[in-house]
């Protein structure tokens, strides 16, 4: 947990970051603008600064002019790190068969968060982004069960835009299913796609049992703000159970969305640093992140090649933005 002075430190910080970031952003390679720690050495200093992440770091003698990071900005000290955020879903192509979950679990049949989840819909994808040119499917995760009004109430799952809408094509009442079993169980209720969320809400279908558990981890009791140095877990459909600190409130970051959706920014995300070797990975777009008493305080969208680092939209703008609430119910419910 962060202290007193840090968390002073990184107040003062924020409105400068904010007021910098998009002219940060518009350097060449740079993926993020965030605060935390200034490492000199590879060592922490324990001075709070303003961190840019770049594709790759270079020397400064090899830059051009007038495109590196600023040393420091308005007396604030900037840190510079080599970090790449992408997209963390399963391209599959669209005549192979969808690997099962080695993290099922005892899901006896309802519909439960930490699942898989897959459009019905296909696009066509080309190199680099897949190996060859085709159909492909995208796999996700269903993060957290919630309800919302249209106008009766309406029992949904949560994950990703781009697990459930895949690019612009997108429609509501596409279709979803259940790549462990193939069972087309859900459809595209609601999307947000905006400055700070990345999310969507599937409806599932009547007569569904449902469980307001998150899989592996337990029932979820509410939702949270995030803070620094807080300890968290997911369970995604890639990596499964897996422990984190989060390490920042603030991170601005880039994501490529493809072709059809373009570079756009997310500002204010959570950033978590993995209490292990790895927090994420392909697979884990929509996966909840929840807090030591089981509330939910983001919605996995993005990680680090390798995924020492996640990053997730706060929850409490994606239940604002969808117009939905969590379930948090500890047994399962009949839809």
């Amino acid at each position: 947990m962060l202290s007193i002075r840090e968390l002073r430190d990184r107040a003062v910080i924020r409105p400068i970051k904010r007021a910098v970031e998009d002219q940060l952003l518009d350097l060449p390679g740079v993926t993020a603008v965030d605060i935390g720690v200034k490492h000199r050495a590879g060592a922490p200093t324990g001075q709070q600064a303003i961190v840019v992440s770049v594709i790759r770091k270079r020397p400064r003698d090899q830059l051009v002019p007038g495109t590196g990071v600023p040393g420091d900005i308005f007396g604030i000290p900037t840190d510079v790190i080599e970090e790449q955020p992408v997209l963390q879903h399963i391209h599959c192509a669209r005549q192979e068969p969808m690997a099962p979950s080695r993290r099922r679990g005892d899901r006896s049949g309802a519909v439960r968060a930490g699942g898989g989840l897959v459009p019905c819909r296909a696009v066509h994808l080309a190199p680099p982004t897949v190996p060859s040119a085709g159909e492909y499917r995208r796999i996700g995760t269903l993060g957290a069960i919630v309800t919302g009004t249209a106008p009766t109430v309406v029992t949904m799952g949560l994950t990703t835009f781009d697990v459930a809408c895949l690019d612009d094509a997108w429609a509501v009442g596409d279709r979803m299913a259940d790549p462990d079993d193939g069972r087309v169980h859900t459809e595209l209720a609601r999307a947000a796609l905006s400055g700070r969320v990345d999310a969507a809400a599937v409806a599932i279908a009547p007569g569904s049992e449902t469980s307001c558990v998150v899989d592996g981890i337990g029932p979820v009791t509410g939702h949270a703000t995030a803070y620094p140095g807080e300890r968290v877990r997911k369970n995604g459909f890639g990596t499964g159970v897996t422990l984190g600190v989060v390490t920042s409130v603030d991170a601005t970051v880039r994501i490529d969305h493809g072709e059809a959706l373009g570079v756009r920014v997310l500002r204010e995300q959570i950033r978590i640093t993995a209490a292990d070797l790895r927090f994420c990975g392909p697979g884990d777009a929509g996966a909840a992140v929840l807090d030591p008493g089981g509330r939910i305080i983001g919605l996995h969208v993005a990680g680090s090649r390798g995924g020492l680092f996640g990053f997730a939209s706060p929850i409490a703008d994606v239940l604002a933005e969808l117009d939905v609430e969590l379930c948090t119910e500890s047994q399962r419910i009949r839809v």
